[in-house]
């Protein structure tokens, strides 16, 4: 095997560069172990997305580069051709850069707003607990699958709990976001979901608009820059947005992390004794297994050259963020876990224009649900290995974190 190959699960060795990021689903080292490949190959690599070619960016200073070249690669493209039919215009699929600035000043202050910082304080926590009460109310002894218990539930109830949504209906708002997350596989589903949640929540937020509350939908209602407010159908889709972007990136973090974290008892041990360290076991976390590792681009719609590749117009181009946070020039010993490492060069959250402005929010959810988990069931085993194992490359996440108490 050459160095730019890499196994197959059967053992025999393959060229990285026939790797389909959208159809493999490149559990555990195996992505890790086909970008460390295609990066030695070159900062930019030909490879496969959904069947088509397409090029991958492991590089940390070529992805750096293209995050900041929004000619050759803009934004909102891939955002717009994947959700905006079912979720509405939003910031991240606006082309313009002034009016995508403008929207984004008035929409995401609300998330740095009183009422996020009085429930970041104490609505987080009791959260937290009360998935693990339910838990532990179903099964007193174990066992639990983690991911469809905790991680797959608690972002979703963060957002409708900061929205000010009723609590009965938490689950039907998990159901739209993953169908309107599933456009391009499933236009009418994800069409049929956004229908039922516009109607849900049109009347909700003409309530606001009439009774202001202390929750985000009232502070979307109230923002303003220039002269400009943000209309109801605008909210409307700001709101759509949350749900299967910000849960279900968020639900994968989590996932991640205690996947990194269970599979390694010392690390768990020693959070366990030292709970100071979680902010950065979560750091550390979100750059070995970030839930976007391959994040898709589609190029300009001329040809571009980037990096001496001559891209053609419309390529797909993936953004290899875990590729890029695990690039050994960055990165000393890049494949450890190693809660002593700076955290400034990771690319988790992007960079640029459309970097993620709900970071420190998704933090505070990890350090709150490991913090609350480590208090509550403190000696965790993984019962399934295989199936704790991250898998995907575009939304990646566990299946399951079945465990069980150390006797």
């Amino acid at each position: 095997m050459t160095a730019a190959e890499v196994r197959r699960t059967d053992g025999s060795a393959r060229d990285p560069r026939d790797c389909d990021f959208a159809l493999e689903p490149l559990p555990g080292d195996a992505l890790h172990e086909t970008l460390h490949a295609l990066r030695r190959i070159a900062p930019i690599a030909p490879c496969r997305f959904g069947g088509q070619p397409a090029f991958v960016i492991t590089g940390h200073a070529a992805l750096l580069e293209a995050f900041a070249d929004v000619d050759a690669f803009p934004p909102h493209r891939m955002y717009r051709a994947s959700f905006e039919p079912a979720i509405g215009e939003s910031f991240i699929s606006m082309p313009e850069r002034e009016r995508h600035l403008v929207y984004r000043r008035l929409a995401t202050p609300a998330f740095r707003s009183r009422a996020i910082t009085r429930f970041e304080e104490a609505g987080l926590r009791a959260l937290a607990h009360e998935l693990v009460d339910a838990m532990l109310e179903r099964a007193p002894q174990g066992p639990w699958d983690l991911v469809a218990e905790l991680t797959a539930r608690f972002p979703y109830k963060v957002i409708t709990r900061l929205l000010g949504l009723p609590r009965e209906r938490e689950d039907a708002f998990h159901a739209w976001a993953l169908a309107l997350l599933r456009f391009r596989e499933e236009p009418d589903a994800a069409r049929a979901a956004a229908k039922e949640f516009t109607a849900y929540l049109r009347p909700v937020v003409a309530a606001r608009r009439r009774e202001p509350r202390e929750d985000v939908i009232s502070e979307l209602l109230a923002a303003e820059v220039d002269g400009r407010r943000l209309s109801d159908t605008e909210i409307e889709s700001h709101i759509r947005l949350l749900f299967p972007t910000g849960g279900e990136t968020t639900h994968g973090s989590l996932g991640n992390l205690l996947s990194l974290v269970l599979s390694r008892p010392e690390l768990q041990e020693r959070l366990r004794e030292d709970p100071s360290l979680v902010p950065a076991a979560v750091e550390e976390g979100l750059r070995l297994e970030t839930p976007i590792a391959v994040l898709p681009r589609l190029a300009a719609s001329r040809p571009v050259r980037f990096r001496d590749v001559d891209l053609p117009a419309d390529a797909w181009v993936l953004f290899a963020i875990a590729g890029a946070n695990r690039d050994p020039a960055v990165f000393a010993d890049p494949d450890r876990f190693d809660l002593s490492r700076p955290s400034r060069d990771a690319l988790t959250f992007g960079r640029g224009v459309k970097s993620c402005p709900g970071a420190h929010l998704a933090r505070r959810n990890l350090q709150v649900a490991m913090e609350v988990l480590l208090e509550r069931l403190p000696r965790l085993e993984l019962i399934d290995a295989e199936a704790a194992r991250p898998r995907q490359s575009v939304l990646r996440a566990p299946a399951a974190l079945r465990v069980r108490p150390v006797r």
